[in-house]
């Protein structure tokens, strides 16, 4: 067990604040660094109360070298989980600078950062973005073409390239992993809270009593609709504290899915269903700009490189999120 901390960037985002919880689940304490434009500060505090310690919280942009730099110093963390990202795929299309400024530029920077403070783990947190437009045919392999469709996914395998280049340094280890579709909550105060997330959307529209809106019904699937492969937030979590604490030189990337594809009208009968509704009627609308047909992962390599096999289904992941309440 490991003595010093590991930092987090996006530690108070919906995904860094499930990985903050893998790692104080196991003993190993982290300190969260989180601008808090996206990440909420009652995230850590439910942390603090949960595991009955302070937890660190700096509040600050991770373009902000000079200040990261001070806090890679004061705190010399056994190494980083970098989940610090913009992530909308829509945004990403009417702001392709700001993307790859805050994705990629930032990332480039702390990857100087850590290396001149011979800090030597690094995980990063990429995204099935990466891959662009699928066959839609098989799954996806780490080692199948790299075509993002968004500025949002070309951001990320830019900074995935300077990631290689920190790892490829003798002494050095980590990975960047490509998760797909994240859905479901280890407890209510660290639910997602995106606008941009299907199964988020679609359970706020059933409580507010609006139909839930399926963008593009003429994909060349089974039902018409997108594929995505979901996989839980608490499995992606876990699939960090793998990375980081392996003692082995790792592959330069992998995916962190279920290797499973569910249609849109499958997650929204599966919400209907945890709402206990008989069925749903969805409105039908135009595909949206940047929505690959179908989309899931091959989990070959992440098995047999670190042991990794999710545990939750997407019915799992789905009750996960009506802790609480219902309709």
């Amino acid at each position: 067990m490991t003595t010093r901390p590991w930092l987090i960037t996006g530690g108070a985002g919906y995904i860094g604040s499930h990985i903050a919880d893998e790692f104080l689940s196991s003993g190993i304490d982290v300190v969260v660094y989180d601008s808090l434009e996206g990440g909420l500060e009652s995230r850590v505090d439910y942390l603090r109360k949960k595991y009955k310690k302070e937890i660190p919280l700096i509040v600050d942009d991770i373009r902000n070298s000079e200040f990261f730099a001070r806090v890679l110093k004061q705190f010399e963390p056994e190494g980083v989980i970098h989940a610090a990202a913009l992530k909308s795929v829509g945004e990403s299309l009417d702001k392709p600078d700001l993307y790859l400024e805050v994705n990629f530029e930032a990332t480039k920077r702390i990857l100087m950062l850590v290396t001149k403070q011979s800090i030597k783990n690094f995980v990063f947190a990429s995204s099935a973005a990466v891959y662009g437009s699928a066959d839609g045919q098989n799954p996806i392999r780490e080692n199948d073409q790299q075509d993002p469709i968004s500025p949002y996914g070309a951001s990320k395998l830019a900074a995935e390239k300077v990631v290689n280049s920190f790892l490829l340094v003798p002494g050095n280890f980590g990975t960047s992993l490509r998760f797909f579709n994240v859905v479901g909550t280890v407890a209510s105060e660290l639910m997602d809270k995106s606008i941009d997330n299907l199964v988020p959307i679609v359970i706020k529209k059933l409580r507010s009593g609006e139909p839930p809106i399926i963008f593009g019904t003429d994909y060349q699937t089974p039902d018409g609709t997108c594929v995505r492969d979901y996989v839980d937030v608490r499995d992606v979590a876990r699939a960090h504290l793998k990375a980081a604490t392996s003692k082995k030189t790792l592959p330069f990337a992998m995916n962190v899915g279920t290797g499973r594809g569910e249609s849109v009208r499958e997650v929204i009968r599966l919400i209907g269903q945890a709402f206990r509704l008989e069925s749903v009627d969805a409105l039908e609308s135009n595909r949206r700009p940047g929505d690959p047909e179908s989309l899931f992962a091959d989990v070959t390599l992440i098995s047999k490189s670190i042991g990794f096999e999710p545990l939750y289904s997407l019915k799992e992941s789905i009750e996960s999120m009506f802790l609480d309440t219902r309709l």
